[in-house]
């Protein structure tokens, strides 16, 4: 699904197009005659303000996808399927937003995502992985024993982790997904959280990562080109990037933990 950089790429694409803008008519009337204020991320939520306890909510899952229409002009963002380029609506459409200069639809065609208004579900959201400080991340950090990759991805520890980040993030600190977050050194976990925000901000540099069990396209059609800066993500039999390990033809490795395909380098990794 979508991640924090994936997200972030639709935000700042949509509020070139949205702000300012009157909704006219959507499946929800209590917006009608509102306008677009502003338009936010939370963690992979993506927030659509409309004014004082408006926020409309949208969460992408596995097949969410948003596409915008305006005088004859598209731009889309989210899962790739034909509805990007077949007339809409489609029959995976869940929601219409008719604004002043253009349309907005929310598809999905495993009808995992959802929009709604004013969603509890970021009010359970951890800090943003962007900003947290490392004396939250280390107290957040020290009680628990689950593996660390399944920490950093615990949406409700820290907001806006995903598989692909959080397996580059760990090869970045040289650390294996396997560890008890509460074994990890205060250096570690300094380290790895300086690591997160540098593969996080690497993503929206790159508008995103289109890898292939992990499809995503930006609001312009494009897919973003993270996957051409993976470090250990999707790359399995492939040697290690580090050049001490790739000099002795040291490979990534795959296994499952928490049901996700997780990457590593059994030798810079341990």
């Amino acid at each position: 699904m979508p991640e924090l950089p994936e997200i972030e790429t639709i935000k700042l694409q949509l509020r070139k197009v949205l702000i300012g803008q009157k909704l006219l008519k959507s499946n929800f009337p209590q917006l009608a005659g509102k306008k677009v204020v502003s338009i936010d991320r939370r963690g992979k939520v993506l927030l659509i303000n409309f004014g004082e306890k408006l926020d409309l909510g949208f969460h992408f899952k596995m097949t969410g996808q948003l596409i915008y229409e305006a005088n004859g002009k598209r731009i889309v963002g989210g899962h790739p399927t034909e509805d990007f380029w077949n007339t809409m609506p489609s029959k995976h459409t869940r929601a219409i937003f008719n604004f002043d200069s253009g349309t907005l639809y929310f598809n999905d065609q495993r009808m995992f995502g959802w929009v709604m208004m004013n969603p509890k579900f970021v009010e359970k959201l951890g800090e943003d992985a962007l900003t947290i400080t490392t004396n939250k991340f280390l107290e957040l950090l020290k009680r628990l024993k689950k593996p660390i990759k399944l920490a950093i991805m615990d949406q409700a520890i820290i907001s806006g982790v995903g598989n692909i980040y959080a397996n580059d993030a760990l090869w970045e600190a040289k650390i294996n997904p396997q560890i008890p977050s509460h074994k990890l050194q205060r250096e570690q976990i300094e380290t790895l959280l300086e690591k997160i925000k540098l593969v996080l901000r690497e993503g929206i540099k790159y508008g995103g990562a289109t890898a292939a069990d992990a499809k995503y396209i930006d609001l312009h059609g494009l897919g973003g080109h993270y996957q051409e800066h993976f470090r250990v993500y999707d790359r399995e039999g492939q040697k290690c990037k580090r050049p001490a390990c790739r000099q002795t033809g040291v490979k990534i490795e795959k296994f499952v933990l928490g049901g996700r395909g997780t990457y590593y380098c059994p030798k810079c990794q341990v």
